[in-house]
């Protein structure tokens, strides 16, 4: 009978503050260990600077100011605990404000707890890591402003008037999502419609938008429309945004049905609508998650931080079958020595463009290949690559750093020091900014320094273009320029390997033993091997296999002559060989150039 009585009576405790530190606690584990991988995939577009002109940027264009929010906020994403705390509390406000909105509807406390589905489907929404923290903060604050709307006809005439100019100038397109929710409370809780307010809530916004577009702005008129609404071929195919904005106006308007669910007895009301929202949360959990990313942008994670170590133990966990996840593995191989002996430890199938991308000026590209470049020592090219990727994706952490690093290197040092003090300028980075300013004007620091020094004495003996297209040019201008260049050497080599090059790893062969030390890794002396018995006429080579390379390929070939079929002898082999050159050779296919 209390139980009864308990769920009877409107109880705060049950109906609000519970069921929202159910959705914090969630939000906040979920985005803290599995949603990990959102926060890091945006903790670096922009780099937000504390300057006027900064903010001048933002706002030469319709809801300029939501999307310079939106990048305040994103800049506590670098911190894991601060950005699933952000997160969370924009998860749960997604609640408060749907709830709010169900209540001034209906008068019914208890059903405060339907904006739990709203919570639910904003969490969809940010699994799709493109979604932006601005563009969630753009449906909360549009809904908070028609909770806190006038009921009274004629305020609400000057409401709309009013707010709807100041709505797309600061929110730009979420004015029609504003229009649209003002229309429906309007229909459900009068049950008729005020024309008036109908005209403002969707023809005055239309109105607005093309008179700025004609007098006012720059940008297109479909621009100007929609944006920065989550939308658009830039933004990507999601439907969790369809699905939000379609539920909360289906909610108000069953929150407008006087008898909905009141057939059920107070229990059984609270226990179905809490099924339905744990099954809810389970769906959606189940298909906006997307395990690839995750372990992608773990990947990434520890490459920007140049965990080599940790990347390849995580990477032997998770082998990625992601181009950019076979690129920083690699690139992990080639700074811990590794590359020419664990090459086919970790899945290879992009062949030459798991070492380094060919050049196309899209913006995924370019943030990621620069790292190539300066690995292999090839400073203006790392350069190009990182002012390249400023011009599409603005300044960011990541290219900053990266041309201060390589302004520096060429001594160029009134220009690094303009980008340090850009980067000194932006929130979080002046410790970063303090460690590159040491190097102003400072040669014999940048001499001493583990990362600049042994790229500032390399000294090109000619000029030469980069060729975009072909990597195996660009290395070799690059060893002619300098032959001890271990990288170079190393990814050289490499590309030999993925491209089945037999005879050009035997040529080239002397000079690497000489850069590094007339150590010969498994894979080139299994490779040598392979020349030698292919090429026993004209073989003039004087270098020999190793003992144990004879003795592992005595058994190799063993196990291969007891088998016909192509594919069993591989699926016998590949548990002891899938790592050597000799498997690699025989079964696996060169990737479509």
């Amino acid at each position: 009978m209390h139980m009864k009585n308990w769920f009877r009576k409107y109880n705060p405790i049950v109906i609000k503050t519970l069921p929202g530190i159910l959705l914090f606690t969630i939000s906040f584990l979920w985005f803290y260990f599995p949603g990990e991988y959102v926060l890091i995939a945006n903790r670096d577009l922009t780099l937000f600077i504390t300057s006027p002109g900064y903010l001048g940027s933002f706002l030469d264009h319709p809801g300029g100011l939501l999307e310079y929010i939106g990048s305040f906020l994103s800049q506590f994403y670098r911190f894991r605990v601060a950005g699933a705390l952000l997160l969370s509390g924009m998860i749960t406000s997604a609640f408060f404000a749907t709830g709010n909105l169900i209540v001034r509807i209906s008068g019914k406390k208890e059903l405060f707890v339907v904006g739990i589905l709203s919570s639910i489907l904003f969490l969809g929404m940010h699994n799709y890591y493109p979604h932006q923290i601005g563009q969630s903060l753009g449906f909360i604050l549009v809904m908070g402003l028609v909770a806190a709307s006038p009921r009274e006809r004629n305020r609400r005439r000057v409401y709309l008037a009013f707010s709807i100019p100041l709505i797309y100038l600061v929110c730009g397109g979420y004015v029609w999502f504003f229009g649209g929710l003002m229309l429906v409370e309007e229909i459900v809780r009068n049950r008729k419609i005020d024309y008036a307010s109908a005209l403002l809530s969707i023809l005055y916004p239309g109105i607005i938008i093309i008179c700025g577009a004609r007098l006012v702005y720059l940008d297109p008129l479909a621009e100007l429309a929609v944006g920065p609404l989550p939308f658009g071929e830039e933004y990507g195919k999601s439907p969790w945004p369809y699905m939000f904005m379609a539920w909360i106006m289906l909610s108000m308007v069953l929150a407008g049905i006087p008898k909905i669910m009141q057939k059920l007895k107070p229990v059984w009301r609270m226990l179905s609508l809490s099924t339905f929202f744990l099954g809810g949360m389970a769906l959606v959990l189940h298909f906006s998650y997307n395990r690839k990313n995750g372990e992608f942008f773990q990947i990434e994670k520890l490459a920007i931080s140049e965990d080599w170590d940790g990347l390849l133990d995580y990477t032997s966990e998770h082998p990625s079958m992601n181009l950019f996840g076979s690129f920083y593995t690699n690139l992990a191989l080639v700074n811990r020595g590794r590359l020419c002996s664990d090459l086919f430890h970790y899945p290879q199938s992009f062949g030459r463009r798991g070492l380094c991308f060919e050049y196309d000026s899209k913006a995924e590209l370019l943030r990621r290949g620069s790292d190539f470049f300066w690995t292999v020592h090839f400073v203006n090219e790392a350069h190009h690559w990182a002012f390249e990727s400023m011009i599409i994706d603005g300044f960011t952490r990541r290219n900053l750093t990266r041309l201060i690093q390589t302004e520096l290197v060429r001594g160029n040092y009134k220009v690094a020091e303009k980008y340090v003090d850009l980067l000194e300028s932006s929130i979080f980075n002046g410790k970063m900014a303090s460690h590159y300013r040491q190097f102003l004007y400072n040669r014999q620091a940048i001499e001493s320094d583990p990362k600049l020094g042994p790229r500032l004495n390399i000294q090109m003996k000619q000029d030469f273009f980069s060729e975009g297209m072909d990597l195996e040019i660009n290395l070799r201008l690059l060893l002619a320029n300098d032959p001890s260049n271990l990288p170079a050497y190393d990814y050289l080599m490499a590309l030999f390997l993925l491209e089945k090059e037999v005879d050009k790893i035997a040529a080239a062969l002397p000079g690497y033993l000489n850069v590094n030390g007339d150590t010969l890794p498994p894979l080139l002396d299994e490779s040598l091997l392979v020349y030698k018995i292919t090429h026993r006429e004209e073989n003039q080579l004087q270098l020999k296999v190793s003992p144990a390379t004879l003795q592992r390929f005595d058994a190799y070939t063993r196990i291969l002559r007891q088998y016909r079929d192509q594919n069993e002898a591989a699926r016998v082999l590949y548990p002891s060989y899938g790592n050597s050159f000799w498997f690699y050779l025989n079964f696996v296919s060169l990737p479509n150039p």
